[in-house]
């Protein structure tokens, strides 16, 4: 089914939406995308709601009818303040229209001027040990699979990883008027200059690999993953950071998010068995995409992979490390920003020299 959001010109107060959800702002966003909600036969007491509080750079709200939450449902997200800056909103929007349309998202409802409307994927999001489950894994790696063949008209296959981690460098802090903060900003990085030259000297090494460039979520925790039990499948949620990028770096990405969020815990990275395991369906299942036996994939090819990966993972550390430090200068989202930023950076430095070390076996 094809939608064709609307543009609803309303602003929606943070603040007065935690103190009722169900606010005037957004009854005009939610009459505009369904109007049926708003019939005499449905009095404004039947509209439900619920808050999602598993995002950390947004508000997210889902409402519905009284008993209807299986039925329909309508999320209502609030963009974090100057998340613009990192964050291209016109891009996203286009993102969600053209994964709605291969199938692999619910749809965009309605656009406001500091948020989205859209749809619901119905699931559980995964946790820190249901992520490890070999079944689910190979259920995330044909999603993976089916968002990477995606081709958006009108966009360059060219990776836009570095130039989002030097944009998040740019915008990141120089310093805090907190002086313990600002310390602890110092100690991880020393100057924007110095870790200007880290970033380079990380792009100097992963470059030469040759990952392919393809279209990638580039988020995915695991609180951005559902899984459908009565489909059996997952689907991704939250696109806001979706663009072309290398294949690998989506690979290394979700291997560090087994770490969790609220609880970032590194020593649940998954070791190298359940790493090659977990590539192995990948790459036979990938295979299976192109129209190739699975027996074509060797055990080459696995390790291949696994090392591209794990090198990969270090940009998603300092990718993740730099975003940290913009949202703890400018969100007002109650979440530890700064600590997470070091948590993330201090493992791309305690990881950096056993990744680079890996190296690929010759051809």
């Amino acid at each position: 089914m094809s939608f064709s959001p609307v543009q609803v010109d309303v602003t929606i107060s943070p603040d007065e939406i935690q103190r009722n959800h169900c606010c005037k702002s957004t009854l005009r966003v939610l009459e505009s995308v369904r109007p049926g909600w708003f019939s005499k036969t449905n009095p404004l007491e039947s509209m439900k709601s619920k808050v999602f509080t598993g995002g950390i750079s947004n508000q997210l709200y889902g409402y519905y009818l009284d008993g209807k939450f299986q039925e329909d449902v309508v999320l209502i997200r609030i963009y974090g303040k100057n998340s613009e800056l990192m964050i291209d909103r016109d891009l996203e929007k286009k993102n969600i229209q053209i994964l709605h349309a291969a199938g692999r998202c619910p749809p965009l409802y309605a656009s406001f001027n500091n948020g989205i409307a859209y749809g619901f994927a119905h699931g559980v999001t995964l946790e820190v040990d249901t992520v490890r489950d070999e079944h689910i894994g190979r259920l995330i790696a044909c999603e993976m699979i089916a968002v990477h063949s995606i081709r958006p008209d009108g966009c360059e296959v060219k990776t836009g990883l570095w130039d989002k981690i030097n944009r998040f460098l740019e915008l990141g802090p120089d310093s805090f008027e907190d002086p313990e903060k600002n310390k602890r900003l110092k100690t991880l990085v020393k100057s924007k200059e110095a870790m200007r030259k880290e970033v380079n000297f990380l792009r100097s090494h992963l470059e030469p690999l040759n990952s392919p460039v393809v279209f990638c979520h580039n988020d995915l925790l695991l609180k951005n993953i559902i899984y459908n039990k009565e489909q059996d499948r997952v689907s991704f949620i939250d696109h806001e950071y979706a663009m072309y990028n290398s294949e690998h770096f989506e690979l290394g990405n979700h291997f560090a998010e087994y770490a969790g969020v609220d609880d970032v815990d590194f020593s649940r990275y998954p070791d190298r068995a359940l790493q090659l395991r977990w590539l192995r369906n990948y790459l036979e299942e990938k295979a299976a995409s192109e129209g190739r036996a699975s027996d074509t994939v060797t055990e080459a090819d696995v390790e291949r992979c696994y090392v591209i990966t794990n090198k990969f993972t270090l940009a998603a550390h300092m990718f993740w490390g730099l975003w940290g430090l913009v949202q703890a200068r400018n969100s007002l989202i109650d979440f530890g920003f700064l600590e997470y930023a070091e948590l993330k950076l201090n493992e791309y430095y305690n990881r950096k020299e056993e990744f680079l070390a890996l190296r690929l076996q010759e051809v």
